[in-house]
């Protein structure tokens, strides 16, 4: 499956592999999540507005731009709120004008929103535990979906918020977050708004891992082809010449899912985008697996960016309840 881009597609994808390539390289990819600084540059050059709504006061990027851009901060391994943090928390409040205070300093790249589901809300508090909190160590806000399905703003500076810091395997910091009649401001969002938030979110979690994927592989041909062995390059010999192939068969059916579903109307993207993460959680799994034995030892140190990719597309991959939830959700 191929798409051909428009030339200002092509311009933004050029953009943000530029900004990228000058901050990221095989020894610094994935050592940590992107600095605030770079998060905010990232603003100011216009990449959260170009994906906001325009009756947000965005550019209206979609699917495909979602894609594009997701999957260049997955080929440079960046660990970035992007997924959550603006396309599923960001979206619920510029849907919204009560949140609206919110809006301009998240384009911006001011401001981080953490996504946390749990709690409930008693006498006008919200009061309950969230576990696992991406980002919510360092969250601004937090956007929650209580056990009733009820979208609510917390500020996190609230005196009735309470975090613990829980490190993930890729280095990133995430949170446990406990309510304790912590202010929340109802957010009115129509299911229409926040079903395409989460496909765009989704999505983007997908491209990731695709994007991780590709340059996973590029490292590791370019390791078999200066790795000696026997007096030969070691991609010489068949048997790495097939684990090669075979993972960039993997590389190749899972970018045409991704594909498939950045380019699927919109009512039929969330399926598009499970029915992705139901095979691409496992191949991204098995070739990173794959790039890290063929490196050898050293493969599967923090000294090599095949170690550090290893470790992101395990947590990628296993978002969400990960390929096993996303097969559950397409059989039911």
């Amino acid at each position: 499956m191929n798409l051909a881009l428009s030339d200002e597609q092509v311009m933004v994808r050029d953009m943000v592999r530029r900004f990228l390539a000058d901050r990221y390289d095989a020894t610094t990819m994935a050592k940590g999540p992107m600095s605030p600084s770079d998060w905010r540059a990232l603003g100011e050059l216009g990449l959260f507005a170009l994906l906001a709504p325009e009756q947000a006061g965005g550019l209206g990027g979609g699917a495909v731009e979602v894609m594009i851009i997701s999957e260049e901060m997955g080929r440079a391994l960046a660990i970035t709120p992007l997924a959550e943090g603006i396309l599923l928390c960001g979206r619920a409040i510029l849907a919204d004008p009560a949140a609206a205070r919110w809006g301009a300093r998240l384009m911006q790249g001011d401001v981080l929103l953490a996504f946390a589901q749990g709690g409930a809300l008693v006498d006008g508090g919200l009061c309950g535990s969230a576990a696992i909190v991406r980002d919510g160590m360092d969250a601004d806000a937090f956007v929650v979906e209580t056990n009733v399905g009820a979208l609510l703003l917390v500020d996190a500076q609230d005196s009735g918020v309470r975090r613990m810091p829980v490190r993930l395997v890729d280095g990133s910091m995430a949170a446990n977050v406990r309510f304790d009649a912590a202010q929340a401001v109802p957010l009115a969002v129509p299911a229409s708004i926040w079903a395409e938030a989460q496909g765009l979110a989704g999505l983007s979690i997908v491209a990731e891992l695709v994007g991780a994927m590709a340059t996973l592989l590029d490292l590791t041909v370019d390791y078999v082809r200066q790795r000696h062995q026997f007096g030969k390059p070691i991609a010489s010999f068949q048997v790495v010449q097939h684990r090669c192939a075979r993972m960039y068969t993997w590389l190749e059916q899972s970018r045409s899912l991704l594909l498939k579903a950045a380019l699927a109307e919109e009512e039929a993207r969330v399926r598009a985008v499970t029915a992705a993460r139901a095979y691409i959680g496992d191949a991204a799994l098995k070739l990173a697996e794959d790039a890290v034995q063929l490196h050898g030892g050293m493969g599967v140190t923090d000294e090599l960016a095949v170690g550090r990719g290893l470790r992101r597309l395990l947590l990628l991959s296993r978002l969400h309840g990960g390929p096993i939830a996303a097969r559950a959700a397409l059989a039911a």
